[in-house]
């Protein structure tokens, strides 16, 4: 899949991810609420305006790292609300959401920077894409992930 905009979220600092994936030829847009993604639906609010603000190309593809995880399905489900296309969603060393009924609405995948994740089994019992990365190679191995969804 071709993304409009990368939605990165939860994700610590990086200059360098973020660098790297600009080369590459991807619009970015890192929300950064106020909140964060521990206080739960504050978050999802926060970043959906910040997300509407900036009027993102679409379709997205919403990207999670750590505990922004779980709130996938409700960011997603902002993006709908607004009639932004959600093309994918891929998790980052993310906690996973718990399975719902109507999400997700688009393939996703998860994307492991150490052996041994336990949440990237549990994404394969999911169906989903999986990989595995060192850290060195993570802007490579998310583009290969989302190229693949």
């Amino acid at each position: 899949m071709t993304p409009g905009t990368l939605v990165l979220l939860g994700f610590p600092p990086s200059a360098r991810l973020r660098d790297e994936l600009r080369a590459a030829g991807h619009r970015l847009l890192a929300p950064d609420p106020r909140d964060a993604p521990e206080s739960g639906h504050r978050y999802v609010a926060g970043a959906a305006l910040q997300i509407g603000a900036a009027d993102p190309r679409t379709p997205l593809v919403l990207v999670a790292h750590g505990l922004a995880g779980p709130l996938m399905p409700a960011l997603g489900g902002a993006q709908r609300a607004a009639h932004r296309l959600v093309g994918g969603y891929v998790f980052v060393d993310a906690e996973l959401p718990a399975p719902a009924g109507d999400w997700p609405d688009a393939p996703c995948g998860y994307l492991a920077t150490s052996q041994g994740d336990p949440r990237l089994d549990a994404a394969r019992l999911r169906a989903w894409r999986t990989a595995e990365t060192e850290e060195e190679g993570l802007a490579h191995a998310l583009r290969e992930l989302i190229g693949s969804l």
